[in-house]
């Protein structure tokens, strides 16, 4: 079993529950929600330095391509989708991704569900809803980046919020991340994910020396994922090894 359908499995309720949280946003986030949303869910709820390194990232991220504005977080975001599904707000309710954030905007939050819905739901419906708006933003296809977090949860220090806003931008981010970090993808595969992020924030080709900083963060991430794996296994059997 790849590390990706490990984690995707290991916390089965915490997944399910925030899978089908977010889903009820709309079904522009079925891909999202049904995919990458149980992984990162169960990741961002065992794990909590890398949840609070992700919501760092992605405000900056969102803030930067103009997804959300510059007082708004994603966390808040994705209380304020959740709250006004439960009402019947959803995307597929509005003409374009702009009104419906609108809406949610004008949404009046109600403290008292919030203060019940865990941190882990209301990022990962956040970063659901932030997904969409680079996707439309970029006429990316439907489900196109629902990796863009892995990169940067493995390996923040090199996947910055301008790094990735860049990548993004020149359209270099539509390869299968997870089974990158995995290393099931075959030489040539593997060698064109790697060419696509041979980019510099300011969108020039990158020298020898960059080159070979790139590759040393993507080796990065992949331990990194690794050991995030390895950490939720250990969360899920606690009793292995006494």
């Amino acid at each position: 079993m790849g590390l990706f359908s490990f984690v995707a499995s290991c916390c089965s309720a915490i997944g399910s529950a925030i899978s089908s949280a977010v889903s009820s946003i709309g079904s522009a986030l079925s891909s999202f929600a049904t995919t990458i949303g149980p992984v990162l869910g169960s990741i961002i709820d065992a794990l909590k330095p890398v949840a609070e390194a992700l919501g760092r990232f992605a405000n900056a991220f969102l803030q930067g391509l103009g997804i959300i504005q510059p007082h708004e977080n994603v966390e808040d975001m994705g209380e304020r989708a959740l709250q006004a599904a439960g009402k019947g707000i959803t995307m597929e309710k509005f003409e374009n991704f702009d009104g419906y954030m609108d809406a949610l905007r004008k949404f009046e939050l109600d403290p008292e569900v919030s203060s019940k819905r865990s941190s882990a739901e209301k990022l990962v419906a956040g970063l659901g809803v932030g997904t969409i708006g680079v996707e439309d933003k970029f006429n990316a296809e439907r489900g196109s980046l629902n990796g863009i977090w892995a990169l940067p949860m493995t390996n923040p220090s090199y996947f910055t919020p301008e790094r990735m806003q860049g990548l993004v931008s020149a359209g270099r981010l539509g390869g299968d991340v997870f089974a990158y970090l995995e290393k099931r993808l075959g030489g040539a595969e593997s060698n064109s994910f790697r060419k696509d992020l041979e980019m510099t924030p300011e969108g020039q080709p990158m020298n020898k020396q960059q080159l070979g900083t790139l590759y040393d963060a993507l080796d990065d991430a992949r331990e990194q994922w690794a050991s995030i794996a390895k950490q939720m296994q250990e969360k899920n059997n606690p009793t292995r090894d006494a």
